[in-house]
């Protein structure tokens, strides 16, 4: 897999939403499937996706059955696949003309050939206002003749993502796996920092959202929570700047990013600014009011 980070100059991160809604349909296959049988987990990422560098392909949790497997999805030819311990295909499903119906009638066919009882497998459910909306969720095919170019910029943006992600895990202490969750699409990591604002966990969240009601293209963010007081929020490296409508991030949306290799740079300068800053709230927090509103998790 080629590991530079390359930007496509004549797609539009705006032009990849059609794409980006058909993929999150797909995924949910894998969701549907790791809820359903796979080790139930306390954070629910048994029905979260991992990005698979050298398949280059979304992968779910390891089911355990006679033949062992795991559902995938191939976004660049939106073909969903089940897959045994070794990663080869046991069986392939192109979605293209498919509904979400027949797509659940072949896994669970397909499942079941492989000695797990697939009676159960059903597609999540979300709060109707959020998540999005598409014709495929009223029986509308999936459609995958639009330009795949489109499909490979999207696998690009997690592609990048996950090399990042996986750089600040391997040097952070309490960071959670990379996982991409079915709900939002989005891929990240969670960092669990010692101790608790007002009677909450503090955590940090760093990832990257291929687009949302937020914002109708992919962007990178950096999310401490308890959200910290938005009156003096401090300059970002990397063109980044601070959302603060709903939820409060420091955000760098992908029509920001300069259009060469030097992106994977800005991207992290971006990310690496954004979590200095959140660290530095849970800070001052914590010298402001030692006792009343941050508690040690020895205490």
């Amino acid at each position: 897999m080629n590991t530079s980070w390359q930007i496509v100059p004549n797609i539009k991160p705006q032009d990849l939403t059609e794409s980006r809604l058909q993929l999150h349909y797909a995924i949910q296959f894998i969701a549907a499937v790791g809820s359903a049988l796979a080790e139930p987990l306390p954070d629910y990422s048994h029905t979260s996706l991992e990005w698979h560098p050298d398949l280059e392909m979304f992968v779910g949790a390891p089911i355990r059955a006679e033949k062992p497997f795991r559902v995938a999805l191939d976004p660049v030819h939106l073909i969903s696949q089940i897959l045994d311990k070794q990663g080869e295909a046991i069986a392939s499903y192109p979605l293209h003309q498919q509904t979400l119906a027949a797509g659940l009638e072949w896994h669970k066919q397909q499942i079941s050939q492989l000695g797990a009882d697939a009676s159960n497998i059903a597609f999540l459910t979300y709060p109707p206002d959020d998540f999005p909306d598409h014709p495929i969720a009223r029986g509308t095919a999936f459609d995958a003749s639009q330009a795949a170019s489109d499909r490979e910029e999207l696998q690009r943006y997690y592609a990048n993502t996950h090399q990042l992600l996986q750089a600040i895990v391997a040097t952070t202490e309490d960071a959670s796996p990379i996982h991409t969750w079915p709900h939002h699409f989005d891929m990240a990591t969670l960092i669990s920092l010692p101790g608790q604002k007002n009677g909450e966990p503090m955590t940090i969240g760093i990832g990257m959202s291929p687009g949302d009601r937020s914002y109708g293209e992919p962007y990178w963010y950096v999310s401490p929570y308890p959200y910290p007081n938005t009156g003096n929020l401090p300059p970002l490296e990397g063109n980044g700047f601070w959302h603060t409508q709903h939820w409060v991030g420091a955000v760098l949306t992908a029509s920001r990013l300069t259009p060469d290799l030097a992106a994977r740079s800005q991207v992290k300068a971006f990310l690496d600014s954004a979590l200095q800053a959140s660290k530095t709230f849970f800070r001052t927090e914590l010298i402001q009011n030692p006792k009343s509103k941050i508690q040690n998790r020895n205490d």
